[in-house]
């Protein structure tokens, strides 16, 4: 649960190059890019197919 914890509280760091892009591209490309990570980790998690992976 401790571990859990620690990954959830840890930020992503993205390198300067990849964060000027996403600026660059507006709220609707960082929109997708964001939909986009959460199903790659919740894939890697294999929370995909869950009930709660709607949430």
């Amino acid at each position: 649960m401790e571990k859990a914890k620690d990954m959830y509280q840890r930020k992503v760091r993205f390198p300067e190059d990849v964060r000027r892009a996403i600026e660059r591209n507006g709220e609707e490309e960082c929109r997708q890019f964001n939909t986009e990570l959460i199903y790659q980790l919740r894939r890697a998690y294999g929370l995909i197919g869950e009930k709660n992976a709607q949430a």
